[in-house]
């Protein structure tokens, strides 16, 4: 789970990086797209592995209290 994060971590730190260097770039708006898809992708996939961790948590305080 642990390399999940760092993974899209790394994926949010890399989008914000070509958005910010898009100079490197010939053409500004494909650095903004690539930038903003990495970006999104590791937001959406980040949030997703939170639910999932809150849920489970919940679910071990609940056998935990009915024991």
């Amino acid at each position: 789970m642990k390399t999940k994060r760092i993974i899209y971590f790394l994926l949010i730190i890399l989008g914000a990086v070509i958005m910010a260097s898009d100079t490197l770039f010939k053409v500004k708006e494909y650095a903004l797209i690539l930038g903003i898809v990495l970006l999104m992708f590791g937001v959406y996939n980040t949030s997703k592995v939170w639910s999932s961790n809150t849920q489970e948590h919940k679910l071990k305080e609940n056998s935990n209290h009915k024991k």
